[in-house]
Formats: C-alpha cells, sequence, structure tokens
C-alpha cells in the first residue's frame, strides 16, 4: 500500500480546543459575583436564560424565624443585579427555610420553579419571570407537601419537570428507626395528582431518584439496606407504577457493593454516573450493569489528592467535576471527563488555590465560557479557550513543518524541522494510549482505525494530527 507524508497542518481533524483561560473580566467584578447576605452553611443554585441573565438561590438568615429564608434573585448577563427583578433584585420566599440547599428550575414558559422547606415539609414555590409570585400556583404561588423534607446529605429530596407536571420527592421518616424517599406528583397548578402512584405518591428505599428521557422513574438505592444487600434500581412509568418488564417486577438488585456513593447523576443517555468515598468514579448502564466501558483512574492527579464535589454536570456526552485538594482543601479544581472516563488531555483540569475549603458546586457550561458556584456566596465566570482546527488546502508558513506518514501499519515515522518532545496517541474518545519519544517508533500494538496524534515540541507547541493505524 502506498503511503503518503503529510503536513499535520493540511490534515488536522476537526476538533474544538477547550479549556479554560481565565475569569471573564467583563462579569461582576473581574469574573466573581459575591452574594451579598448569605448564610454560611448552603450553597446555591444557578440556572441560565436564553439572554444570558442568571437567576440564583442563597439562603439569607431570619433571626425571628431561626432559620435562613430561601432568596431567589437575578443578575443580568454581566454579573450586575437586575434591580427589575422582585424586591430591587430579590424575591424572599418568607418563612420558608432552605435545608442544605433549595433546589431551583424554570418552566418552558419562563416561570421559576424553587423547592424549599417549612417546619413540617417541603413546599414548591413558583415565581413569574418578574420575580412576583404566580398566585394561580398552590396557594398564593406555594404548594406545601407535608411530611417530606431533607436528609441533610443534599440527595435525599429535590424535584424535576415531567411534562406539564411535578415530580417532587423528600425524606420521610414517620417513626423512629423508619425512613424512606416519598415521590409525588403535582398538577400544573400545584395540586396533588392523584392518578399518580398510590393516590398521588409512592414510597421507595431509593436515596437518589432520577427521570429518564423516557419520563419514567429511576430510583437508585446505594446504600445497604435490610431488602437488598448491594442495593438496586427500581423504575416506576411515568405515572408512577412499578415497570413490570424491568428486572423482578420493576427492581433489580446489584450482585456486588457500589461502594459508598457519595454522588450520583444521571446522563442524558440514562446512564447513572457516581462517585464513591473513595473518590472513585463509575457508571450504571440503563439496564442496572456496571459499564465496563467507562473506566476512570482516581489515582491519576489532581484526583489522587482530594475530596469530589457532589455535583456532576454534562455537557456533549462528557462530565464536568470539581473537588478540593491541598493539605486542607484550600485548591479547588474543575476537570473534564471524557464518555469513556478519561481526564480529556485538552481541557485537563484547572485549579486555584483560594486559601478557603469551598467546593465548586453547580456549573453551567457554555461554549465559550463555564459559569460556577464556589462555596455558599460565589458565583463565577471562566472564560474557555475555544479554537476549531480544520482541514486546510494550504501550508502556512508560521507554523514549524511536521510531516507525519500516513497511514501507519507498524512504526510511526516523521519529520521535522524542530525537535519533537513527545506525541501522545489518543484514541477518538479521548483515552491516551501510547507515549512516543522517538522517531520510527513501533505502535503495533493500537488496533486498526482512527486516532488523534498530540504532537508536543521541545519549545512547548503543540499541534494536534488525525492519522490512521492499518
Amino acid at each position: 500500500m502506498r503511503k503518503l507524508l503529510f503536513l499535520v497542518l493540511l490534515t488536522v481533524v476537526h476538533i474544538t480546543f477547550a479549556q479554560i483561560l481565565s475569569y471573564d473580566s467583563s462579569f461582576a467584578s473581574n469574573g466573581k459575583y459575591t452574594v451579598t447576605g448569605s448564610n454560611n452553611y448552603y450553597w446555591n443554585r444557578i440556572i441560565q436564560n436564553s439572554d444570558n441573565s442568571i437567576y440564583f438561590t442563597y439562603a439569607k438568615d431570619n433571626p425571628s424565624l431561626g432559620a435562613p429564608e430561601c432568596v431567589v434573585s437575578k443578575l443580568n448577563a454581566n454579573g450586575t443585579v437586575d434591580t427589575s427583578f422582585g424586591n430591587n433584585g430579590e424575591t424572599t420566599i418568607s418563612n420558608y427555610f432552605s435545608g442544605e440547599q433549595s433546589e431551583l428550575k424554570k418552566q418552558t414558559d419562563g416561570k421559576i420553579l424553587i423547592m424549599c422547606f417549612y417546619s413540617s415539609g417541603s413546599a414548591i414555590v413558583r415565581l413569574l419571570p418578574n420575580g412576583q409570585l404566580d398566585t394561580t400556583f398552590g396557594i398564593n404561588g406555594i404548594a406545601k407537601i407535608d411530611n417530606i423534607g431533607t436528609d441533610y446529605n443534599s440527595t435525599g429530596y429535590g424535584f424535576y419537570l415531567q411534562n406539564n407536571k411535578i415530580i417532587v420527592y423528600g425524606y420521610a421518616a414517620p417513626g423512629p428507626g423508619i425512613h424512606y424517599t416519598s415521590i409525588y406528583r403535582l398538577n400544573n397548578n400545584g395540586s396533588i395528582d392523584t392518578t399518580f402512584g398510590n393516590n398521588g405518591s409512592f414510597n421507595t428505599l431509593g436515596n437518589f431518584i432520577f427521570l429518564d428521557n423516557q419520563s419514567n422513574i429511576i430510583s437508585f438505592i446505594s446504600n445497604n439496606t435490610n431488602a437488598y444487600t448491594y442495593g438496586a434500581l427500581e423504575k416506576y412509568n411515568n405515572n408512577g407504577q412499578p415497570f413490570t418488564s424491568f428486572g423482578n417486577n420493576g427492581v433489580l438488585a446489584f450482585t456486588s457493593n457500589p461502594g459508598g456513593v457519595n454522588s450520583a447523576f444521571m446522563d442524558s443517555n440514562n446512564n447513572i454516573v457516581c462517585s464513591n468515598i473513595n473518590n472513585e468514579i463509575f457508571r450504571i448502564k440503563p439496564n442496572g450493569d456496571h459499564d465496563n466501558t467507562f473506566v476512570f483512574d482516581s489515582n491519576s492527579f489532581p484526583f489522587n489528592v482530594i475530596a469530589l464535589s457532589s455535583i456532576i454536570n454534562e455537557k456533549n456526552g462528557n462530565y464536568y467535576i470539581s473537588g478540593l485538594t491541598g493539605s486542607f482543601g484550600e485548591t479547588f479544581f474543575i476537570s473534564k471527563i471524557t464518555s469513556t472516563g478519561a481526564i480529556d488531555p485538552i481541557f485537563n483540569y484547572y485549579s486555584e488555590t483560594t486559601g478557603t475549603p469551598y467546593f465548586i458546586g453547580e456549573m453551567i457550561i457554555n461554549d465559550n465560557n463555564i459559569i460556577a458556584v464556589k462555596g455558599v456566596d460565589k458565583i463565577l465566570k471562566f472564560m474557555l479557550n475555544t479554537s476549531t482546527l480544520s482541514v486546510s488546502n494550504e501550508a502556512k508558513t508560521d507554523v514549524p513543518f511536521i510531516v507525519i506518514e500516513n497511514p501507519v501499519r507498524q512504526n510511526l515515522v516523521y519529520k521535522s524541522k524542530e525537535k519533537i518532545g513527545k506525541i501522545d496517541i489518543y484514541s477518538i474518545d479521548g483515552e491516551l494510549l501510547k507515549t512516543i519519544r522517538e522517531n520510527n517508533s513501533d505502535i503495533s500494538e493500537l488496533p486498526k482505525g482512527v486516532f488523534i496524534a498530540k504532537v508536543t515540541l521541545d519549545n512547548g507547541n503543540v499541534l494536534t494530527k488525525k492519522i490512521i493505524k492499518n
């Protein structure tokens, strides 16, 4: 077979490079918005509008209530407070406090839903886009559900939008030694939908609740129970009835221990991505099997010296995860993991030492920026370096001249006017497969297919090329 020598620049694969460059100095104060009056215990929640404005929640102490009240505020796209929202930029949900942190979502019609708490239960509050209570919902904008609340671990409560209805779940402990998660469904007007479950609700042992792409309800039982030694998945249809075709009448018991799951997230393909107390990250397929195609190395830096955040974010099949490192957690980091569990070689990770052990929580991943909550009173906006390398028909004189023999059968052969430090070979999914440092190196162990060669020059420049292995 005839082999050709290609300029790297002429055959560069279409890849968008994205990594955190810096804070966005046009947002708030040098990329950082500080929430004034925020309680010291509860994280913020954030959602972004199409005009790039941001709604967020925080907890503000109310001495007369003896607890922090839930507050919703709005920022303009540039990080300044939108004073037209609510009362001079914020709406206080009076007498409803924040247990752990409130939940925040937006309906397709622009109305805002918040989950907060009161002394004997939970409440879903609906605001108009201008921050005023929507009096058509519940009683004066508030729908109360008695006897469900927070488990004080940020996992046992929340809500989802299910078409035109609202799935709400929370921790219930009706008696000593008795506890479970209760799941309710509300109609669009805030009333309990009695056609759901058993007259409006049902109970499950699951400590993580998800809504999949088909609007089915998935209960992930990760903690050991008397019922399931190693935990289980329970699946219910969109009306809260057991999905009898799944497992044993809707229940699939695990045969091995998932290992003290701290956080769990359902991705866009209905996989459940988990991290456990050992900072291991693994994935469970929709059928309940452990996904062996997802391989995460918990010993790789920075994941070998940290505690992971309880929140996992996803965009385009990749997972964005944050954590703390340093002797007392004084440095936070954000990293990107590919769909195969490998650390993305381009994004890698961003870290910053702040001197305070506060996690990065929720993140909004945009094409050109990342908006993130840090701790209890910071909203940060990072700029991403995004440049797309594309196929070109003309060589350019302002880049090093490098040619690589392509396709490759056994040895990787190249010619260059610059000294090559190393060439990392990655799978299309971003998994590092081999590093070579010498010309004419043997790569015969690689299977046939398409790979990405990341060429690092001695002067620090990096070029990327698609290669074909025959």
